[in-house]
């Protein structure tokens, strides 16, 4: 990808970590504050409709009884006074008269349906004709009131007008709920939406957040590793790219200590096998009798100084193997080899020994010549850890040697009946210059590096060893891919 290409598709994240974190809170909040404000916005409407026609509706019917009660007062104290002429009837009628058209006009206001409002003013027009005939009799004094019949024809108006009100108030009702209805169903939608986009919002910062961590956390896990080679370089906010920066700066000291510490491992190494080399030979010379005849005591002396040359040359070789796998992990070359021929060749090299110890090796195998691996590690591997098996085993004690394939896996075993481990070095036994507590003649005992050497050798293989708990001795099981397909892995 082009430099600039990949600059310009580069997140873009502010300078603070906590910064981002309000950012995201505040997006992740916000389409749920505009749902919950449109809510309160919308239910507020509602009840303000709804205690406007609950009012209406209660103030019309209220003005529709009034109505009937003062037609019907109009009636009878129009009647009454025609037959009585008695003034203060008059009266009560004229007050009914004035309250029945201060109604109707009430009921004009409130009334928002066109035809109610139309039958009120015919109402009106009505009674206001009936009041001048019956005020234009007030002092006659006649037999026929015939004309007071109009007032049937007012209660059937004021009847009408009440039933065609009560439809109006239900339809008012009805439009009510359906609005309800409507802003119920408006609502449902805008969380449907809503509630997918506050969790898109979260899962981009949740990314966003957890994408830089994730890369600190692998370039922490390769540190650990070992891996000083790839640079390390946190996108993020502003505070966890200078974080970033100090994990670069750490790889690369760690990397360059490591490169001092290897080179320093082979120098020494080298430059003690040979003064060894000379200790050794000077030695054999004189075990051989070269330098004249030895006491029994100056025999026992060099027999000493003889052993511990060769141990002393073991260590120097295990050093040499450690800094040999550090400096090429990753590249092993397989080729199709004869695991019985490998083990066997390894025992004939410690097979002096074995003899002086009067050891008895047992050998159980079943793989032959079926395995693919690098025969030069394996054995290495093999090496270490027989010679374990063979200088921490008791005199007469045993070893036994078992390989078997499953499923995927080669499975290489090799136990003894020597002292064994303490639990408590189960889990430190492969790091490196680590020496064990085990009791008697410990079976970590030199330099510390060879299960480590074993160790690394075997996962640069694709495999794993691991330390079998057992009731004596030591139990360490191999275990290498059957790569039948893959020749070389680089």
């Amino acid at each position: 990808m082009p430099k600039n290409l990949d600059k310009f598709m580069r997140i873009r994240y502010p300078n603070s970590f906590l910064t981002l974190l309000l950012i995201g809170f505040a997006f992740a909040i916000f389409p749920l504050l505009w749902a919950f404000t449109n809510a309160n916005f919308s239910f507020g409407d509602l009840a303000q409709k709804s205690e406007l026609t609950i009012s209406q509706a209660v103030e019309t019917t209220r003005l529709s009884h009034v109505l009937q009660e003062k037609s019907s007062l109009m009636e009878r104290s129009a009647r009454q006074y025609f037959v009585l002429r008695d003034s203060l009837l008059f009266k009560n009628y004229q007050q009914a008269s004035k309250e029945l058209q201060d109604t109707i006009a009430s009921l004009i206001h409130y009334s928002n349906n066109p035809k109610v409002v139309g039958k009120l003013k015919i109402l009106r027009e009505e009674s206001t004709a009936l009041h001048k005939v019956i005020v234009s009799h007030q002092k006659k004094y006649i037999d026929d009131l015939t004309f007071l019949n109009a007032f049937t024809q007012i209660n059937a108006s004021i009847r009408l007008i009440i039933k065609e009100n009560n439809i109006a108030i239900d339809e008012a009702s009805m439009q009510f709920t359906a609005e309800a209805n409507k802003t119920q169903k408006n609502l449902f939608l805008q969380s449907l939406v809503l509630i997918p986009l506050t969790l898109l919002a979260a899962a981009i910062i949740t990314f966003l957040l957890a994408r830089p961590i994730r890369r600190m956390e692998k370039a922490i896990s390769n540190l650990g590793e070992g891996n000083y080679e790839a640079p390390i370089s946190i996108d993020g906010p502003g505070d966890l790219r200078i974080l970033g920066q100090r994990l670069d700066w750490l790889r690369r000291e760690l990397r360059d200590l490591n490169v001092q510490k290897q080179q320093f491992l082979r120098h020494v190494s080298h430059e003690l096998k040979t003064p060894l080399t000379a200790i050794r030979e000077a030695t054999e010379l004189l075990h051989d009798g070269i330098g004249g005849a030895l006491s029994q005591q100056q025999t026992e002396i060099i027999q000493i100084m003889r052993d511990n040359s060769v141990r002393l040359q073991t260590m120097i070789e295990n050093l040499l193997n450690y800094t040999k796998v550090e400096s090429t992990k990753g590249k092993s070359k397989l080729q199709k080899l004869d695991l019985s021929v490998l083990i066997n060749k390894v025992l004939t090299a410690h097979e002096l020994t074995i003899q002086n110890k009067f050891l008895k090796v047992e050998l159980d195998l079943n793989i032959g010549n079926k395995m693919h691996s690098n025969e030069e590690k394996l054995f290495i591997i093999l090496d270490n850890l027989i010679s374990n098996a063979v200088n921490y085993t008791p005199k007469s004690g045993q070893i036994n040697i078992t390989t078997n394939i499953e499923k995927n896996w080669f499975i290489i075993d090799v136990s003894d009946n020597g002292p064994g481990l303490a639990k408590g070095d189960f889990e430190k036994i492969f790091d490196p210059f680590y020496r064990g507590k085990a009791v008697d003649n410990g079976l970590i005992k030199g330099s510390g590096l060879g299960l480590t050497i074993v160790k690394d050798i075997v996962e640069t293989l694709d495999g794993n060893i691991n330390l079998i708990a057992s009731k004596q001795g030591a139990h360490f099981s191999v275990h290498l891919p059957n790569n039948h397909s893959e020749l070389v892995k680089d």
